[in-house]
């Protein structure tokens, strides 16, 4: 692959990379460690590298803390109810997830089953400091599932970028030749019934990386993330 780029200095120039698949490792470069207090009082959690047990132990913490900020900007590694449910004191459900049941040609007749939803009870014990998520474009599908409910129930600032808008199972296709074809099996529909696809999750606080903040290596998402938990409520 061939890149033209230019550099912090203002110069132009070219390189030749090899294609590699998209790595999580690669995009958690320069992040802080995936449980972490930055500030006094303010936490940060990468949902995407924490293990489930770390999560666990540090909750305590957390649930005491003035402000946490989850990252959520790729593909979260932990179950929802490990940190959706010490976010609210009462029953969370998800998104609308309708897999059409197909009987019928030519699009007719169609009905939907709508019994994949979650339903999350509350946990202790509950985070009462301001939560913050970091969003963006990475975050798609089962990161969606999540912040579809962080965003129905306003359960926190969403810091950054609208998300991918693509989520719900996939119907794959083997073509001869060894391609594979994939298309959206499920309507995914927002909890007020407006569609998700093409939508995603919009940020209530937006920011956007900057090419001087990237040649600097600052995470301009996560620092503001940082600066809305620190206001407090």
């Amino acid at each position: 692959m061939r890149l033209r780029f230019r550099a912090p200095d203002g110069s132009v120039g070219n390189q030749e990379v090899a294609r590699r698949p998209p790595s999580q490792a690669l995009a958690a470069l320069g992040r802080p460690k995936p449980v972490e207090e930055l500030r006094p009082g303010i936490w940060y959690v990468d949902l995407d590298r924490v293990e489930a047990a770390d999560l666990a132990g540090a909750m305590p913490r957390l649930a005491e803390a003035k402000g946490v900020v989850f990252d959520v900007r790729g593909y979260p590694n932990v179950a929802p109810d490990t940190f959706l449910s010490h976010l609210s004191d009462k029953p969370l459900t998800s998104a609308r997830w309708n897999v059409p049941v197909i009987l019928e040609p030519d699009r007719q007749g169609w009905t939907w089953d709508s019994r994949g939803r979650w339903n999350l009870r509350p946990r202790k014990p509950r985070i009462r400091g301001r939560v913050v998520f970091l969003v963006g474009g990475g975050a798609i599908s089962y990161a969606e599932s999540c912040l579809g409910i962080v965003e129905a129930y306003r359960l926190a600032d969403l810091v950054g970028e609208p998300t991918a808008g693509t989520n719900g199972n996939v119907n794959p296709f083997r073509l001869p030749g060894g391609y594979q074809v994939s298309w959206t099996g499920m309507q995914v529909l927002k909890h007020d019934g407006t569609p998700h696809h093409g939508v995603g999750i919009h940020p209530t606080v937006p920011i956007s990386p900057t090419p001087r903040g990237l040649a600097a290596g600052r995470d301009e998402v996560l620092a503001k993330g940082l600066d809305v938990a620190e206001a407090g409520r």
